[in-house]
C-alpha cells in the first residue's frame, strides 16, 4: 500500500505547500502521513478505488489534519503575560516565549489583541462574559444557549452588536495591521 502511495509523493508534498506548510516542513508532514496510514489502514480498500487509484480526498484530509496538530503543538508554546498598574502612570510589561524568533508583526498583534481585550472587559460583566465565551472559549453559538438557557436569538444579536461595536473602534488599526504599518499602532 506504501508503495501506492509513494507515487504519487511530489503530489502530496505540493497538497501540503498549498495549505501554507512552509516548504522545508512539507517533506516532514508528508512522511507522517505514511507513518499514519501504514499504522492505522490496515485494509488498503479504505484509501483505494479499485487496485491501484489512491482516494486523494482521504489523503488531503489526513495531510490537513496533520498539518493543523503541527500548527496547534507549534502555538501550544507561545504565551503573554501582562501588568497594568492603577497609577497615574501606566506600566505595561510583556513577557514572550516563542517557538521561533520575535517579530514586529507579533508584537502589532499582541497590542492589537490587548486593545481588544481592554475595550472588551470594560464592558458590563455580562457583555464581557458573553463576548469572551463566544471568541475564547470555541463554544458555538447553540451550545451557548444550551449552557446558560440564553435565547439563540438573543446571543446572536448581541455577538453581532460586540462585533459591530469592535469593527467601528478598531478598524484603523485592523488595516494598519494588515498592511503591514505596524509602526502607526
Amino acid at each position: 500500500m506504501l508503495e501506492l502511495l509513494a507515487k504519487n509523493h511530489l503530489l502530496w508534498v505540493k497538497m501540503v505547500s498549498n495549505m501554507g506548510c512552509p516548504r522545508h516542513l512539507c517533506e516532514d508532514i508528508v512522511q507522517e502521513m505514511y507513518l499514519k496510514i501504514n499504522r492505522l489502514v490496515t485494509d488498503k480498500r479504505k484509501i483505494m478505488y479499485g487496485d491501484d487509484d489512491v482516494n486523494r480526498f482521504y489523503i488531503y484530509v489526513t495531510l490537513r489534519n496533520l498539518y493543523t496538530d503541527y500548527k496547534k503543538a507549534k502555538n501550544k508554546y507561545t504565551f503573554f503575560s501582562y501588568i497594568e498598574t492603577d497609577d497615574a502612570d501606566t506600566i505595561h510589561t510583556a513577557e514572550y516565549l516563542y517557538s521561533d524568533t520575535e517579530t514586529e508583526k507579533e508584537e502589532a498583534f499582541y497590542k492589537i489583541t490587548m486593545k481588544l481585550a481592554r475595550e472588551i472587559n470594560s464592558w458590563h460583566s455580562y457583555d464581557a462574559k458573553l463576548c469572551n465565551t463566544y471568541y475564547s472559549g470555541n463554544m458555538s453559538l447553540r451550545q451557548i444557549s444550551k449552557g446558560t438557557n440564553i435565547s439563540l436569538t438573543s446571543i446572536f444579536n448581541s455577538i453581532k452588536n460586540y462585533r459591530a461595536i469592535l469593527k467601528d473602534k478598531f478598524i484603523e488599526d485592523i488595516e494598519d495591521y494588515l498592511n503591514g504599518d505596524y509602526h502607526l499602532l
